[in-house]
């Protein structure tokens, strides 16, 4: 199985649009179980006081772990550039969902690196920044991470519009699904 996380909980983002994206192109050419899963669905959590703690850890944190993370071998992540990195909110659920099954969750899967950008290095850093967490839990990074970069000029009503970006995604998915 693979899950597809839009690794932003801002509404109506360009994360969004471009983890759709990858989503449709995965569920044409995957010959498995395609998932997507938008951290959105974390806006209503707080912090809780035992996050650190696997028997206290927030129900909605465990349903979205068993759902998507547990059974996937693969995942691709398209990450916005906040601050120079990645999202907290991303960094956040990474670090809630390891406390409970952490060597079931992480280990030896592999994970596909997108990052979105309005302006000119499409996420580079924290993509770099989201490879080495993940090499550090024992899930193994595709050396073709793709950072897209200007994404506004690229979407059109809601959808990414511009045909040589989509290709770019094509191929990128190509390139992963027959390593």
């Amino acid at each position: 199985m693979i899950t597809v996380i839009s690794a932003t909980n801002r509404p109506d983002s360009n994360t969004e649009i471009f983890a759709k994206y990858y989503y449709r192109e995965l569920k044409k050419k995957a010959k498995v179980e395609v998932k997507f899963l938008s951290l959105l669905e974390l806006n209503e959590l707080t912090v809780p006081a035992g996050m650190y703690d696997a028997d206290k850890q927030h129900e909605k944190i465990s349903e979205l772990q068993d759902k998507f993370m547990l059974p996937a071998d693969r995942f691709v992540i398209v990450s916005p550039e906040y601050n120079g990195s990645f999202p907290g909110i991303l960094k956040y659920f990474l670090d809630a969902i390891s406390i409970r099954k952490y060597k079931e969750t992480f280990r030896g899967k592999n994970a596909l690196l997108v990052g979105v950008s309005t302006g000119r290095a499409g996420n580079l850093r924290g993509l770099g920044h989201l490879a080495h967490i993940l090499l550090h839990v024992g899930t193994h990074v595709h050396p073709a991470q793709m950072p897209f970069s200007k994404v506004g000029e690229l979407i059109e009503k809601g959808k990414l519009s511009d045909k040589e970006t989509r290709k770019a995604v094509r191929e990128h998915i190509s390139g992963w699904i027959e390593q």
